[in-house]
């Protein structure tokens, strides 16, 4: 007979979904901590066979507070069709030696190869976790009671010998059932061909000897060592590679893997513990829902990814640093010699920052045209003097106005048209990387999802849409908080796009803003800057998302022009918008970024484990 425990059980998994997000995008350590802590523990106590509660060990001031942060961040739901589910069977847990900050929630009948089953629910709209009000979260029929944070679970007295079934039901009538498979074990043999206590020297290779049971190919495996971030101990990823054979399989992780871990911020936060560790392995399976066959019954469920895990644990000891310091981001900034152009180029470190050499195939997403052409100054001064008993003042009313002429809508077209063409031809001579027809994307059924384009044609503003393209940028406070979302799978909108539209690598977004001004002789100029971001997948890796680039040049002067050539020759407007400096600069600045990604070790990291 198999027993089960309901447990309150923190999923480590957690850290990987909201952390990693919010180092990425959060300047603020404090609200960083909390959202980590928040991420890690998703549970309380455990139930055990008697009518006892095993409280947790005491918390430090900060995993306190985010206990508390995190209660804020969860809501309640009596639907389904805003919940994000991230369903998780672990059939094989890691050493409770690690002690882990969700460690202390875990009591000490958890060991070592125990199975366990947790659902965390995310808010599709809308940021933080949601509480099922009302309804029923079962496993083979029996309640998975709610403990706290979005989170409901099960710990596996006796390993389960059959497939599971997960059934959700809310109370305003949704319904969604799973069936859950466990994933093969995973072994550590040797690490750096050593059997015990190894010693990982965190500026040299690292090479890992672990053993693949019959049937494993494709699954993943995650490598990661312990990290600390002001009091909070978790798992930090490092790695990940696809198995291409069974048995004993060596991988060799290069140094650079080290410096680029998935929990990273200035000031070092991300450094993994030194002197005593853990190296963690573990294998996932991730089934998609557009994966899933008829056992599957997601019912309105916005989104949602289930996850067979398995861990195995091996104690190291961790020394030294990473040759080039913890890498947080790839950045590269430059001018030219006369200081009128300049641009900057940026990218994740290479956990998430994907390299140009995995791009064969990109899509437009958006790109929109901002000018203001039209600007009206009123400058005021005043001189005083003195006759006799008399004060005379005299006040001057300077009105400077810039006005540039009105254009045919087609001008404004062929210039971006130009732009797009111009960035197509390099990216496919400089990268063989091939762009879709834009309406391959327009057309997906997600694209309604993003920003309605603002198009709009004054005598003082021109906003134009590339061929019908929306927004990816919101442009008010309610498109901001309207559009959040906890949806950290690759059941979203972006991921969705790439795959209807060709099965894409990345999708770009563009936006141009012209500005006018005078130059230094007084003749009416627009001063350009143009901004580029390239969001992509790797389809070899289960869909994992991350960036290829994200790119800003500007220009400090503007080219004069004669009105009546301007109004006469769309051409005129190509040169008027410095579109030839422009996309010089984003081409030095793309081909500088990845001169140093191949410098960093972006391309080794993400051939790990390729044969």
């Amino acid at each position: 007979m198999r027993v089960l425990r309901n447990v309150k059980y923190p999923p480590a998994r957690i850290l990987s979904e909201y952390a990693p997000f919010y180092f990425r995008t959060m300047k603020t350590p404090i609200i960083v901590l909390l959202t980590l802590f928040c991420s890690i523990s998703l549970s309380g106590q455990i139930k055990l066979k008697k009518p006892t509660i095993k409280k947790p060990k005491k918390l430090n001031l900060m995993e306190g507070i985010g206990n508390m942060t995190g209660n804020l961040m969860t809501g309640k739901t009596d639907m389904l069709d805003n919940v994000v589910l991230k369903v998780n069977y672990v059939s094989g847990m890691y050493s409770q030696d690690i002690k882990t900050t969700e460690g202390k929630y875990i009591p000490e009948t958890v060991s070592e190869g125990d199975h366990l089953v947790y659902v965390s629910c995310f808010k599709n709209e809308g940021t933080g976790l949601l509480q099922l009000k009302g309804g029923s979260v079962k496993l083979n029929g029996l309640e998975m009671t709610y403990h706290g944070l979005g989170s409901y679970g099960y710990y596996f007295d006796v390993k389960p010998t059959e497939p599971l079934q997960l059934e959700i039901q809310a109370s305003g009538g949704d319904e969604a059932s799973f069936k859950l498979t466990p994933t093969q074990d995973i072994e550590i043999i040797s690490v750096n061909d050593e059997t015990a206590l190894p010693i990982l020297d965190l500026a040299e290779d690292l090479k890992v000897t672990y053993y693949n049971p019959p049937g494993t190919e494709g699954t993943t495996v995650r490598v990661s060592l312990l990290t600390k971030v002001m009091g909070v101990r978790a798992f930090n990823h490092f790695a990940d590679f696809k198995v291409s054979k069974t048995g004993n399989t060596t991988v060799t992780i290069p140094k650079e893997a080290l410096a680029n871990p998935e929990i990273a911020g200035q000031l070092n936060v991300g450094n993994f513990d030194k002197g005593e560790n853990y190296l963690i392995l573990e294998r996932e399976v991730k089934t998609e829902k557009r994966d899933f066959d008829e056992s599957q019954q997601p019912g309105d469920v916005a989104a949602v990814e289930l996850f067979a895990r398995n861990y195995a644990s091996f104690p190291v000891i961790v020394k030294g640093k990473q040759d080039d310091g913890l890498m947080v981001s790839l950045k590269v900034r430059a001018k030219t010699e006369d200081k009128t152009l300049g641009y900057e180029f940026y990218k994740p470190n290479a956990n998430t920052g994907i390299p140009l050499s995995k791009a064969s195939k990109f899509g437009l997403v958006s790109f929109t045209m901002e000018a203001r052409t039209f600007s009206q100054e009123t400058d005021e001064s005043s001189r005083s003097w003195t006759v006799g008993n008399t004060k005379y003042t005299q006040t001057t009313v300077t009105t400077t106005t810039l006005d540039f002429p009105e254009l045919p809508e087609r001008h404004w077209e062929y210039a971006m048209d130009n732009i797009y063409n111009q960035v197509v031809a390099f990216f496919k001579s400089e990268y063989n990387v091939e762009f879709v027809p834009v309406e391959d994307v327009t057309n997906t059924t997600d694209y309604n999802t993003l920003f309605p384009p603002k198009e709009k044609a004054t005598n003082k503003v021109i906003k134009k849409s590339y061929r019908d393209t929306r927004r990816t940028r919101p442009s008010s406070f309610s498109e901001i908080f309207g559009g959040a979302s906890s949806n950290f799978t690759t059941d979203n909108p972006q991921v969705n796009m790439m795959i209807e539209a060709g099965e894409l690598d990345g999708l770009v977004s563009m936006h141009m803003t012209l500005t006018i001004a005078a130059n230094s002789e007084n003749n009416i100029v627009l001063i350009p800057s143009l901004s580029i971001s390239v969001a992509g997948r790797d389809e070899d890796r289960d869909n994992k998302q991350g960036k290829y680039l994200d790119g800003f040049v500007r220009r400090t002067v503007g080219e004069p022009y004669n009105e009546a050539a301007l109004v006469g020759n769309e051409e005129e407007l190509v040169r008027v918008c410095s579109v030839p400096q422009m996309i010089y600069a984003l081409k030095a600045g793309i081909n500088t970024l990845r001169v140093k990604e191949v410098e960093m070790g972006y391309d080794k990291i993400w051939s790990i484990g390729e044969e």
